[in-house]
């Protein structure tokens, strides 16, 4: 039985960054958006002959705005992936689409390539809401594209949401939530806006110009959203994302239940053979890469180390709380040869006195409020030393 894979592929390139974002993009002429995709199928090309034994489950491609190229490149890069990888007949692929830039046309050329999942980057279904994020659609755009995507028979599709926004109320994230649901996607994710170092939005706060909701209200809002998407029949399995049955994204899954990937292109992350790896952030330094050889991949991959098995426990903790089955006793024996309570004996009890955790089959798990609270909780499973 092959082992399994997910690959991710990174577009770093956008329109324009969005005032809340840090993630690795920029805008780019045609020219380099051509030479970039003609790196990356040599990157993925040259790469193939260390995956021979493995089965690849999911592919994402992610940015960056991905639909921002035409879709030959895309096309192109599912070609190259299918040429050199064993890509499972029922794997899960994956592209973010931007409604600014994901015309129909693309979409029909998207399921040619063998797309079957679209990931819309909506955030929000205020107008104001978005002019402030800076985005470059309005509602009425994503709701263009979203019936497009349907009527090129696209059947499972995920629409990203972002809450607790500057100015933003119990009331209007509501009507946002709402209106969302009203389409019936078949995954959700909702995120907590995160101030990031170096965007717009932190120079607004410095100078005291960004109004986010209190604590109080923030809680309201996680409440609402955990409530109202039960009742709508979407199913909590991970900290932000909600699916109907059978829709969990399985690429994300295997994130958290640490299955090998590989990454693609500028910035992208990489967990193989029990190394981890990012490639390089600097454009440059990435095109000059001659991927025929050792010496090229030596020269884009930073940061490559082993984890260390204090760096395995926690990952385990980490990655497995935030899923909502949690982490087993038993898995964490087998893994480890410690039981868990000898190793996190002190953190499990005092977070399942607060209500944060709970114990049950053999299992921890977050408690709704643990989940609405769990970056303060998971920073406490931290070890000080190895185990």
């Amino acid at each position: 039985m092959e082992q399994e894979l997910e690959l991710y592929v990174h577009i770093p390139f956008c329109a324009k960054k969005c005032n809340y974002c840090d993630f690795l993009s920029f805008p780019a002429s045609q020219k380099v958006q051509q030479d970039y995709v003609n790196q990356l199928l040599s990157e993925i090309g040259n790469t193939a002959s260390i995956c021979g034994d493995y089965g690849v489950r999911s592919v994402f491609i992610g940015g960056g705005t991905p639909s921002l190229l035409e879709p030959q490149h895309i096309r192109a890069v599912m070609d190259a992936i299918r040429q050199g990888y064993h890509l499972n007949r029922d794997a899960e692929i994956t592209i973010e689409c931007n409604p600014s830039s994901a015309m129909r046309h693309k979409f029909s050329l998207y399921q040619k390539a063998g797309i079957n999942r679209l990931s819309i980057g909506l955030q929000s279904a205020d107008n104001d809401e978005l002019r402030m994020l800076g985005r470059l659609h309005t509602f009425e755009e994503f709701l263009k594209c979203y019936q497009g995507a349907r009527m090129e028979g696209f059947r499972n599709i995920n629409i990203d949401l972002i809450n607790c926004l500057p100015m933003q109320t119990l009331k209007t994230w509501k009507k946002t939530l709402r209106t969302v649901l009203m389409l019936k996607p078949e995954h959700v994710s909702v995120y907590n806006l995160i101030v990031e170092e170096g965007t717009p939005f932190a120079g607004m706060q410095q100078e005291g110009l960004l109004m986010l909701p209190s604590e109080e209200e923030t809680l309201a809002i996680d409440s609402f959203t955990r409530e109202y998407m039960e009742k709508m029949g979407y199913q909590r399995y991970e900290i932000s994302n909600y699916a109907k049955p059978g829709y969990a994204c399985r690429h994300n899954i295997g994130y958290w239940t640490e299955v090998p990937y590989i990454g693609f292109g500028l910035g992208a992350s990489s967990f193989f053979d029990k190394l981890r790896w990012s490639n390089t952030r600097e454009l440059s330094d990435y095109m000059a890469a001659d991927f025929r050889w050792e010496e090229g991949f030596s020269a884009v991959r930073q940061e490559v180390h082993a984890l260390s098995r204090k760096e395995m426990i926690e990952e385990f903790m980490f990655l497995g709380l935030r899923m909502s089955e949690g982490v087993s006793e038993t898995e964490f024996l087998l893994r480890f040869q410690r039981r868990i309570d000898l190793v996190y004996g002190e953190q499990l009890r005092k977070f399942s006195e607060l209500g944060l955790l709970s114990h049950e089959e053999g299992r921890w798990r977050f408690t709704p409020r643990g989940m609405d609270l769990s970056n303060a909780v998971l920073s406490e499973f931290l070890l000080e030393e190895e185990v």
